[in-house]
C-alpha cells in the first residue's frame, strides 16, 4: 500500500502577492514504513487554470500561440538559444468569480 501521511511541523507564507509562495517544513511516510527526514520545501501557489486545445479538423492540426514568457529569461542564462516568445496552448488563470468555461472562451 503507499504511503498517505504528511506531518507539517511548520508553515509559513514566504510571499503574498499575485502569486503566493508558502514555506513548508515536514515529513511524511516512506514506502519502506517509516517517517522521511525532516524536509523544507516551497510551494508556488498560482491559482487554478484553464487550458484550451484548438484543433482543426480539416487540417488536422492543433492550434498554438506565441507568447512572451519572462520566465525563459533566466534560462538563457543556461541556454541562451532559448526563445523568450514561446510556443504553447492556450491557457488563463481562473481569477475571483470568475467560471472556467468563461476563462477559456476568454483566453480563445
Amino acid at each position: 500500500m503507499s504511503p498517505k501521511n504528511y506531518e507539517i511541523i511548520e508553515h509559513s507564507r514566504g510571499w503574498n502577492g499575485y502569486f503566493k509562495l508558502d514555506v513548508y517544513r515536514l515529513r511524511h511516510d516512506t514506502f519502506e514504513g517509516g517517517k522521511s527526514a525532516i524536509l523544507d520545501r516551497e510551494v508556488l501557489e498560482r491559482g487554478h487554470a484553464v487550458a484550451v486545445l484548438p484543433y482543426d479538423p480539416v487540417s488536422d492540426e492543433v492550434v498554438l500561440i506565441e507568447q512572451f514568457r519572462p520566465g525563459a529569461i533566466s534560462v538563457q542564462k543556461t541556454y541562451p538559444d532559448m526563445p523568450l516568445w514561446l510556443n504553447e496552448i492556450v491557457a488563463g488563470i481562473i481569477e475571483d468569480g470568475e467560471e472556467p468555461q468563461d476563462v477559456a472562451h476568454r483566453e480563445t
